[in-house]
């Protein structure tokens, strides 16, 4: 029957056939070349994370923390710290811990520098980020700033950050009833 159907086709049928034939083998091909992503547990990644608390830019006063690795010129990095900036609830009610780490297609890593070289890092992400105002960035930075850039980078390394916002939210439990 498919013998039939196939010479039933024309040649610019044929051809086409083939052409996603090939298109199908070839994605598959590229699906076993594909890089896995595996999330650690919290019981792992929190410990590391907790490594570079120092180096992070925090914002909001709440008891839940929000640890994000963001690109300062991320599109989706700049919406997710936009939301938070412009919500008083959310800054109520989550702690957040801004990591900035550099995704290679934005050729970000002088504006990461810059703003954790400022007076007011803080700040200076939020003119980047929220009110999208132009910083020129800087040429020469302090040794510090490297070492705090490596160590959030080999922790992003360690726990396999592929993509920004990357968030990792530590919740504390709730008290069982009764207790």
């Amino acid at each position: 029957m498919a013998f039939v159907i196939y010479i039933c086709y024309s040649t610019s049928m044929r051809l086409f056939i083939l052409f996603l034939f090939c298109i199908v083998l070839y994605d598959g091909l590229l699906a076993d070349d594909v890089m896995e992503h595996k999330k650690l547990p919290l019981q792992q990644s929190l410990p590391l994370v907790q490594t570079i608390e120092k180096s992070a830019l925090r914002m909001g006063t709440g008891p839940v923390k929000v640890y994000a690795f963001v690109d300062p010129l991320c599109p989706h990095s700049r919406n997710f710290v936009e939301m938070i900036a412009e919500s008083e609830k959310m800054r109520k009610g989550y702690s957040y811990y801004f990591y900035l780490y550099s995704l290679p297609r934005m050729h970000s890593e002088a504006m990461v520098a810059t703003i954790y070289e400022s007076d007011n890092p803080v700040e200076l992400l939020l003119d980047v980020m929220v009110r999208h105002k132009k910083v020129q960035v800087k040429k020469i930075t302090e040794k510090s700033v490297f070492q705090k850039i490596e160590a959030i980078s080999a922790v992003a390394e360690k726990l396999d950050v592929y993509k920004r916002p990357y968030i990792i939210m530590v919740k504390k439990p709730k008290k069982m009833r009764g207790q």
